[in-house]
């Protein structure tokens, strides 16, 4: 059950990673699987990724205005449901603090281009901030993930490659939505203090230390009135569960209250 918060703490430290719990007292640690991934399978997916990826550019060279204003198949392009998209724009468009907008964690931007398009149809101005590392997961923040949580070892070395800034820059450009700057950082490491007030943080890093990380500077820098969501807080899926954990430990180590919508969303309301 959810814990009841008596009263909100933004007086947040910046904590350490280095002194995580080991691994037989972490909430949902398992057995470390560090058996690799069948030598043959984790080569195919490396060159899968390196082609689709080597494609993106040269289709973005030589035909932009294709790649970027036309989709040749038909298909959904997100990872949330509509009726949590549904959920989460009408949290987003809650909001009536001052203060910017940060999504961390944007990958090629489809929830990005929802969230301002959600702006734009209420006319509202509110700068927005896209932050990814552009890269896929960090090694350190894979390998928390095999050595302390025992993920599969290899599981998330290929996740999220095909991305680029230029490429998001360039779309949101020729979209029209002038009140968005990207940046290639990593969440955990960014100085959120730069970007003034925070009305708003979406964090979609999926593992725990990301996670944790993020919370851990962006909270401070909230402002009253604001909203933090987290997603993939689902303590029953295999791969995002550390979200979940981090969440829920982050709210218990200050005292706030756990607010999950959709089995998905992890709210901490400022």
């Amino acid at each position: 059950m959810p814990q009841m918060a008596t009263k909100l703490n933004l007086n947040v430290k910046a904590h350490s990673l280095d002194h995580l719990p080991k691994p037989e007292s972490y909430p949902g640690s398992r057995p470390a699987n560090n058996e690799p991934r069948n030598a043959l399978v984790a080569l195919k997916e490396r060159i899968r990724t390196r082609v689709i990826r080597s494609c993106y550019w040269l289709a973005y060279w030589l035909a932009p205005a294709v790649v970027y204003t036309r989709n040749p198949f038909v298909r959904y392009p997100y990872m949330s449901t509509p009726s949590e998209l549904v959920e989460l724009t009408k949290q987003f468009l809650s909001v009536r603090a001052p203060g910017v907008a940060v999504e961390v964690g944007c990958n090629q931007g489809w929830t990005t281009c929802f969230l301002l398009e959600a702006l734009r149809e209420r006319g509202i101005r509110r700068e927005y901030v896209c932050i990814d590392t552009f890269n896929g997961f960090s090694p350190e923040d894979a390998a928390f993930e095999y050595k302390v949580r025992g993920k599969t070892l290899g599981i998330y070395d290929d996740l999220f490659l095909i991305s680029d800034p230029v490429w998001l820059k360039a779309s949101l450009t020729r979209f029209g939505y002038q009140n968005v700057s990207v940046q290639k950082a990593d969440g955990s490491e960014f100085d959120y203090q730069v970007l003034g007030p925070i009305a708003f943080a979406y964090i979609d890093v999926d593992l725990y230390r990301p996670v944790k990380a993020s919370l851990e500077r962006i909270l401070p820098n909230m402002a009253a009135g604001g909203l933090i969501i987290v997603d993939d807080c689902d303590s029953n899926h295999d791969l995002w569960d550390g979200a979940f954990h981090a969440y829920t430990e982050f709210c218990d180590e200050h005292n706030i209250l756990q607010e999950i919508s959709c089995q998905k969303f992890g709210i901490i309301r400022t």
